[in-house]
């Protein structure tokens, strides 16, 4: 198994690296991931990203517990490319991962899970990475479908999760391209 480290921008991200799903996913592939996720609770990983001092501790932490690769996960949400947001990750060592938009485009890609955690067939988002507040997406399609709104991003996350949604499921999307690579890059690895 390769082991592989990851350091996300937030909770949300910390769930999904987390969930069971994803890990199968991993082990499928021949890679398993250091259980120690970073930044910390309450360090927003955007800020630790942009500091190289901070960033390089973090990295030999998760080379010291054995990561042969480790990947940064960071939204655009805040920038206008995803050239500037790789720029803003102060590493060269690292696999750097952009969510065009939020982490939310990724559940909005997962047209199934969205189907489920809705009770609707008639979820299906054509372009998730094209919407500008993801979340404020989700709790609009919430109050349409379920006549109440969404209020935690980790509650919502964890329903999402609950469902079956996945990251594979929002890289078979036809239209979301950071998923995709996401999950092509992880799968380059599993030979190695």
């Amino acid at each position: 198994m390769v082991k592989i480290g990851f350091l996300v921008e937030g909770d949300t991200e910390k769930k999904i690296i987390r969930s069971q799903m994803f890990n199968e996913f991993l082990a499928s592939n021949n890679l398993e991931a250091i259980p120690t996720l970073f930044p910390a609770k309450g360090n927003m990983g955007k800020d630790v990203f942009k500091n190289s001092q901070k960033l390089n501790s973090l990295i030999d932490i998760l080379k010291e517990k054995g990561a042969k690769h480790i990947f940064v996960i960071r939204d655009l949400e805040d920038l206008e490319c995803i050239v500037l947001a790789r720029n803003e990750i102060n590493s060269d060592s690292v696999q750097k991962i952009i969510v065009e938009k939020t982490m939310e485009s990724w559940f909005l890609a997962d047209s199934e899970a969205l189907q489920k955690v809705f009770s609707s067939e008639k979820v299906s988002i054509e372009f998730p990475e094209k919407v500008e507040n993801p979340f404020k997406h989700l709790k609009q399609i919430s109050l349409e479908k379920n006549n109440r709104g969404i209020g935690d991003k980790l509650i919502f996350a964890a329903r999402m999760l609950n469902n079956g949604f996945s990251i594979e499921n929002a890289a078979n999307h036809p239209n979301c391209d950071s998923a995709k690579y996401f999950i092509k890059k992880l799968k380059s690895l599993s030979n190695q």
